[in-house]
């Protein structure tokens, strides 16, 4: 097993699955003002959303992501299950989000004191923290 592994085992419970695009700070669907919305190669959002596209994306995204999280010593110092929280806030947020917005979280990693880098791991909005955010500081405790 491996962290992108266990990432993935929970990634369709803590995000769920839309078949059409939608705003992730509303939940509302969102539609184009004419015609579709289309991605990428003329991918029609509207129409080619699916559960096997859906995982081949997620497969494809981690595995960059992984892979790039992999020359910190921090990630690879966690373990998987601590692995697989930064590589769902680098999933949500970019890498870059991960490495510019939990400073203290990843500092306290380094140090391999995992209780300062829980503690770190929140956001100011409330609600997201409950949902997304407590789930991942046990996750980091849990080792």
């Amino acid at each position: 097993m491996s962290a992108a592994d266990v990432l993935l085992s929970r990634l369709t419970t803590e995000e769920g699955e839309r078949i059409y695009p939608y705003d992730d700070a509303t939940g509302k669907n969102v539609t184009a003002p004419v015609g579709n919305l289309s991605w990428g190669r003329g991918f029609n959002l509207m129409q080619c959303g699916s559960s096997g596209l859906f995982g081949a994306m997620e497969v494809y995204l981690i595995a960059q992501l992984d892979k790039a999280l992999q020359a910190y010593p921090w990630y690879m110092r966690g373990g998987d299950v601590r692995g697989s929280v930064f590589l769902d806030i680098a999933y949500n947020a970019g890498l870059h989000g991960l490495t510019a917005g939990f400073p203290k979280m990843i500092a306290a990693a380094t140090a391999g004191d995992w209780p300062i880098a829980a503690k770190e791991c929140a956001v100011a909005n409330s609600h997201l923290d409950a949902s997304r955010y407590a789930p991942l500081r046990a996750l980091l405790l849990s080792g």
